[in-house]
């Protein structure tokens, strides 16, 4: 397909995902829920296991107010955080999983017990901290198992601009916000970022794996959305569900290190090679060089300065 066919059919795909009714019928939200999380055991391990890993060797001791953004089905994540930092001895740990589009159903009775024991039953053989009390962290787990203690994880679906006014109204700051593959996700990427200086508290600790691909051409053309100007991936991607930004690594790093963020950690995931020439990237993109190109994905950590 050309590209101007491709054009006409992604502006039209748009346009009908502006109307709630044409958004419905392409992504019900059933599918919605299959997309944006798979929600099984492992992959909340994987998932936990790698942040805490960044984390803990960035010098991570402790937190008790966490905000996950966009968890999707992936809640179990939430709990093994909520999980662990009971296990070391931190008391009344509060969680926020934010997402933009409800995906699971937290309130149904016996959510977190069915939750706990599924992650019990896929209890990894090492989760990559060395300091860690497996056995403790173990017993934290299967409490919740037990129903004899539930944690404090609130589930909001709501979007930006009312997820700060809560958190605000309530004077409530962040000690750790983390995400997988959920950021690239976020349209008004800049707005984000800003809302999230607002709600890091001072020491505040940050934990992001970012896809920088094109989902919907992962294997044939990661970067295609960089093809596009701004005008044209506005018209083609601006209302689809899940679209992804066009922000690469070197953006996500200014804008962190903009509000005060210090980067202890960072790594740059890369192809060997760029799936399309060069002169095919927009001038926006090309000007940042084959190798910002080349990244697909970037893990950073990142420490607020104390104001």
């Amino acid at each position: 397909m050309n590209k101007p066919l491709r054009f006409l059919w992604r502006f039209s795909r748009n346009i009908l995902c502006f109307f709630p009714a044409g958004r419905r019928m392409l992504f019900p939200k059933d599918r919605l829920s299959m997309r944006f999380g798979r929600g099984d055991a492992e992959y909340a391990w994987s998932v936990f296991s790698h942040h805490l890993t960044q984390i803990d060797e960035a010098g991570f001791t402790s937190a008790q107010k966490i905000l996950e953004i966009g968890p999707g089905r992936n809640i179990g994540t939430s709990l093994l955080f909520s999980c662990y930092l009971r296990s070391i001895g931190i008391q009344n740990v509060q969680v926020v999983c934010w997402d933009v589009f409800n995906n699971i159903k937290p309130d149904v009775k016996g959510f977190w017990v069915e939750i706990a024991k599924d992650l019990l039953l896929n209890f990894p053989e090492t989760i990559g901290v060395k300091h860690l009390d497996v056995s403790s962290f173990r017993e934290s787990l299967l409490k919740v198992s037990e129903g004899s203690t539930l944690p404090y994880i609130n589930y909001r679906v709501e979007s930006l601009a009312e997820l700060e006014e809560a958190m605000s109204s309530n004077a409530v700051v962040f000690d750790l916000i983390y995400s997988q593959a959920a950021i690239e996700h976020i349209w008004f990427i800049d707005k984000f970022w800003n809302a999230m200086e607002r709600l890091t508290s001072d020491n505040g600790w940050h934990s992001h794996r970012i896809d920088l691909a094109d989902h919907g051409s992962r294997e044939s053309n990661y970067i295609e959305m960089l093809e596009w100007s701004k005008l044209s991936y506005w018209l083609t991607m601006r209302f689809i569900p899940g679209a992804t930004n066009r922000w690469r690594a070197t953006h996500y790093l200014k804008k962190l290190k903009s509000f005060g963020m210090k980067i202890v950690y960072q790594q740059m995931h890369q192809r060997d090679q760029l799936p399309i020439p060069l002169y095919k990237v927009s001038s926006e993109f090309s000007s940042l060089g084959e190798a910002e190109l080349r990244t697909i994905a970037l893990d950073v950590v990142a420490i607020k300065s104390q104001k």
